[in-house]
């Protein structure tokens, strides 16, 4: 399979990923909100590793750093860590059942709240550990049709 099979989609995807992630939202609601590009990030490096490794996250990343505003190299680092521990995993990871997969996308999530909480402590932020857990299951049912999706098309371009 070509790159460039994929390449409008992922690019739709990532599209309507900026688009969600730059939707308002109001103040409480604010921190239950999902790294949509995380999540489009994940679906692809867990389906497509040789295709879309830790250069897409990289790139994911600093579109994430450049959407956020934040410090140049705090989400290409998260999201690199993101996909190095997808790529390294993938020979298991193909091989779960779909609840296994969602479980891992919500450990995911965790794991990267988690790191970003440390960098932020070191960075001298406010840390925000309240509302990791329900992120994390937030996150995770959001991606279900993300998997779907990009199930569906590897399946058909098998």
């Amino acid at each position: 399979m070509n790159k460039n099979n994929t390449t409008g989609l992922v690019f739709c995807m990532l599209l309507c990923a900026v688009l969600l992630q730059l939707m308002p939202v109001a103040g409480g609601w604010f921190l239950w909100k999902p790294n949509f590009l995380l999540l489009v990030m994940i679906t692809w490096i867990l389906y497509f590793p040789e295709q879309y490794g830790i250069e897409f996250s990289v790139l994911v990343g600093l579109m994430a750093d450049l959407l956020f505003g934040s410090a140049l190299g705090y989400h290409v680092f998260v999201f690199s860590v993101c996909g190095l521990i997808l790529i390294s995993f993938h020979r298991v990871v193909v091989y779960l059942q779909f609840i296994h997969r969602v479980t891992l996308v919500f450990v995911l999530v965790l794991l990267i709240e988690f790191l970003r909480a440390t960098v932020n402590a070191s960075l001298d932020m406010p840390l925000g550990l309240d509302k990791i857990f329900f992120l994390a299951m937030i996150s995770s049912l959001f991606w279900i049709p993300l998997d779907k999706l990009v199930c569906n098309y590897y399946l058909r371009h098998k």
